[in-house]
């Protein structure tokens, strides 16, 4: 018959009891929470999700507080268990209680323990992904930065070409109706000059396009500001084709119209040849006045029609017109002043 147990082994006994059914009731309800937490801020990591790791790190700090309370209190039931394996009465009678109770509690602070330490391993290993997450979103910024000022440099000059080119547009149009060759041409130089920034803003949006490829976790803020550039290099590459189409119709105008040089005027017959001329057709010397009107102040290409209506207005008995400047023709002053007119 197993010696009897004393009042005070006994009490030890329901007090380690008490305190293994506390570990474990704790057990329980960190188990869920450790999963759900770890399991969190591993999938924060993996994301490189800075706000995960925010959510689901302290979190887990808090588990791993409630792990090192129930360690504690493993720690205090495997000294009390160790106080029943030296009551040999005990061990007599309830060797397979203790040793059920043993096996349960070590088992629980070998999990708990490898839980916590895996714990603290996985918030050092947040603490490194957060250092490259700020490291990335600094990269971010910086290369952002750039962009923009390269971005605003063209907008400079997209704002200026905005401001001049209807100017000269317009300068052109009136030199060309004014035939300034000077003007028009200067204009048109000017505005060609201007398509020169065409492949420069044609060459932002890839270079943004670039960036967003290479960040594609920006936050609303910094997504904002590019879209912003893309807006800022469309209206860019508009303004540029616009003066494309302004210079495409400018260069169709061609050179300025050359005037037909006027040709030199005869020389005024003078009173003594108006007096052979008046001779040589039949004409009054008192008429001379009346014959210099036509043949001074006339064309030669109309003088067949104007000797006409003068003949018929002075009554000569010849009104043939052709024929008086056949005889015209005739006289040598005439034929000199013929080919001036040439």
């Amino acid at each position: 018959m197993a010696p009897p147990i004393s009042k005070e082994t006994a009490k030890t006994l329901a007090d380690t009891i008490g305190m293994v059914k506390l570990i474990d009731t704790s057990n329980k309800k960190i188990q869920p929470q450790y999963k759900k937490m770890y399991d969190g801020l591993q999938g924060g990591i993996n994301d490189a999700s800075e706000d995960e790791i925010a959510l689901y790190r302290p979190e887990l700090v808090k588990v791993v507080d409630d792990i090192d309370k129930a360690l504690d209190t493993v720690q205090g039931a495997l000294a009390l268990l160790a106080q029943l394996r030296a009551d040999k009465a005990l061990m007599e009678s309830k060797f397979e209680q203790i040793e059920q109770l043993v096996k349960s509690v070590a088992a629980t602070r070998k999990h708990l323990s490898e839980q916590s330490a895996a714990a603290r391993k996985l918030d050092d290993e947040a603490e490194k992904a957060l250092g490259t997450i700020k490291k990335g979103a600094l990269s971010a910024e910086a290369d952002l930065g750039a962009l923009k000022n390269q971005v605003a440099g063209l907008m400079k000059t997209i704002d200026y070409i905005d401001k001049e080119a209807p100017k000269l547009a317009d300068a052109a149009r009136n030199a060309f109706a004014k035939k300034d060759q000077k003007t028009l041409t200067d204009s048109r130089v000017k505005l060609i000059d201007f398509q020169k920034y065409g492949p420069a803003a044609a060459a932002m949006r890839p270079r943004i396009e670039k960036y967003k490829k290479q960040y594609p976790d920006l936050d609303n803020r910094l997504k904002a500001e590019v879209q912003w550039l893309l807006d800022d290099v469309q209206r860019a590459e508009d303004s540029i084709k616009h003066v494309e189409k302004v210079v495409k119709e400018l260069i169709g105008l061609g050179q300025v119209p050359k005037d037909e040089p006027k040709a030199a005027a005869a020389p005024e017959i003078s009173k003594a040849d108006l007096l052979k001329c008046a001779k040589a057709i039949a004409v009054d010397a008192k008429d001379l006045a009346k014959l210099g009107k036509v043949l001074n102040e006339q064309p030669r290409a109309k003088w067949a029609a104007e000797l006409t209506k003068l003949a018929t207005a002075l009554k000569l008995a010849d009104t043939d017109g052709k024929a008086m400047v056949v005889k015209l023709n005739k006289l040598d002053f005439i034929r000199k002043a013929q080919l001036i007119d040439i």
